[in-house]
């Protein structure tokens, strides 16, 4: 995974002046969905991710000023990789692309 957050790391960058949508943050130990979260099923839910949405990108939430904020620094993020210019841009692509609010939203990393 530590592989993956620095090959996305380049790319994730170009969020910073637009949108993309989030679609997942976990963390190792984190209990939701019916289970108790580890590295391999992190890994294997970006990995369903990416096969879906093949710009899709694997950071790390500590590394980004809009989770410095929100105090959320722990987590692993999958991003869906796709540029917007609004947020309403980017949550209309969440709903087109079948995620509820609870499963995809608008964000930058700045």
């Amino acid at each position: 995974m530590s592989w993956q957050r620095e090959h996305d790391r380049a790319a994730a960058g170009g969020f910073y002046t637009t949108y993309t949508t989030q679609l997942s943050s976990k963390k190792y130990g984190m209990q939701v969905e019916g289970k108790t979260w580890d590295y391999g099923d992190i890994y294997a839910q970006f990995l369903e991710k990416r096969a879906r949405h093949p710009k899709a990108l694997l950071v790390w939430s500590g590394d980004y000023p809009t989770y410095q904020k929100n105090g959320t620094t722990d987590y692993y993020v999958i991003l869906s990789g796709e540029g917007f210019g609004s947020a309403a841009d980017a949550n209309a692509w969440c709903s087109a692309n079948g995620y509820t609010t609870d499963d995809c939203l608008a964000i930058d990393l700045q």
